[in-house]
């Protein structure tokens, strides 16, 4: 008799938990709907190329989307001057079943003694296409994306946009995910942050 009784009590308390969690009927369901976004900090640490967050992800996206931020941490001096104009890169995919260095599309950024440039990078029949994007400021975040329809990869940076031709025509299969890398011909003199926010 006291279990059910406890039952009982226990079915009570419950409905009346989900009584005053309702939504009430005149209200917009779909406004209350918040997408969380995904931010990472991506960390190169100093003496090597790759970030502690690579790993090997298949995609069946055909665009990457983001908000990223530099801070002071993305000013660096190459070793060699000769390599201070080397592309590192930011984000992107391979393309078209093959590996990245046959095909891929990137942005790709830079350290050119006063400014972070950010650029179109794609490799295309193994063939490496870079095209220079802009400036973007430290500590602001700014907009970027990377994307393939039709013949193109499109590439955009806050109000910029430019393409390059791609080497595969409507692909539609699986792509694999590349992540941020220093290099180039040289490792990363100290550890590099970069925030990283997908959308």
């Amino acid at each position: 008799m006291k279990t059910l009784s406890y039952c009982v009590i226990l079915c009570a308390c419950l409905i009346s938990a989900c009584q005053k969690a309702a939504i009430p009927p005149d209200q917009n369901v779909d406004a209350k709907i918040t997408v969380q976004k995904s931010l990472t900090e991506y960390i190169i640490r100093k003496g090597n190329h790759y970030s502690d967050q690579t790993e090997y992800q298949l995609i069946s996206t055909n665009a990457i989307r983001a908000k990223v931020k530099f801070d002071n941490s993305a000013i660096y001096t190459s070793k060699d001057a000769v390599n201070q104009g080397d592309v590192n890169k930011l984000v992107g995919f391979s393309d078209c079943g093959t590996n990245h260095h046959q095909n891929s599309a990137r942005l790709g950024w830079s350290w050119n003694g006063k400014d972070v440039m950010l650029y179109a990078y794609a490799y295309v029949d193994s063939v490496r296409i870079i095209k220079t994007l802009g400036a973007v400021n430290l500590n602001e975040s700014f907009s970027c994306s990377v994307s393939t329809k039709g013949s193109y990869y499109y590439f955009t940076m806050n109000n910029y946009s430019d393409s390059i031709p791609a080497h595969c025509v409507g692909y539609t299969g699986s792509r694999y995910k590349l992540f941020p890398y220093f290099g180039g011909d040289e490792i990363a003199p100290h550890d590099i942050r970069i925030a990283l926010t997908e959308e």
